[in-house]
């Protein structure tokens, strides 16, 4: 006996297979089936190239984001900085703290920067920071977590891209099959109107 949930999910195929035109119906006109063959040959292209489309794309991204990884490792350093001041500016509504710090930068120079801060920040307490080359202090360099977000978003951007030429195929065929069914509709009305003699 088949159960509740199979019986349930031959339905739903069955009513896929329907919604998508696969059935055998004698109402299925021309333009339905003319528009039926343009969208599984639109998928069928977008299954055909969007795969290397997106897998090359992506390759080269995460290839770019490794020699990042690998530039900006070499010229960025963690070092300690020393909150060295504390400033304090009221806002409408909120009040914002800013600290100073101060380090040394490998060359031996002084260096400092100014960044927001917590309210519990205290002069002296040491922060860790990057710093680049120069001494100056820098964004984190890039790792290989960002490396591999950087390829997965490049890929899905290759993917979307490769969708839009045969879905813009398909809504173009789409829209001038619904005005030919608009056009069939008013012409079967047209013969209703018609008085018939005899």
């Amino acid at each position: 006996m088949i159960s509740l949930r199979a019986r349930r999910a031959r339905a739903g195929l069955l009513r896929l297979r329907r919604r998508l035109g696969f059935e055998r119906n004698a109402l299925r006109r021309g333009v339905d089936r003319r528009q039926r063959a343009v969208g599984i040959g639109a998928a069928a292209v977008f299954a055909v190239v969007a795969p290397p489309a997106c897998a090359g794309v992506a390759s080269m991204a995460y290839a770019a984001g490794v020699r990042a990884e690998r530039a900006e490792s070499a010229g960025h350093h963690r070092i300690t900085a020393r909150v060295a001041g504390i400033e304090k500016q009221d806002g409408d509504e909120q009040r914002y703290t800013y600290a100073r710090l101060a380090w040394t930068a490998p060359d031996g120079r002084e260096r400092s920067a100014v960044i927001a801060a917590g309210r519990t920040t205290r002069i002296g307490t040491p922060l860790r920071i990057w710093v680049d080359e120069r001494g100056e202090m820098s964004r984190r360099p890039q790792d290989r977590t960002g490396t591999v977000a950087g390829a997965v978003f490049a890929g899905a951007g290759a993917a979307g891209a490769a969708a839009l030429p045969p879905l813009a195929v398909y809504l173009l065929v789409r829209r001038r099959c619904d005005r030919d069914r608009e056009e069939m509709w008013d012409a079967a009305w047209a013969r209703l109107d018609r008085p018939h003699i005899g």
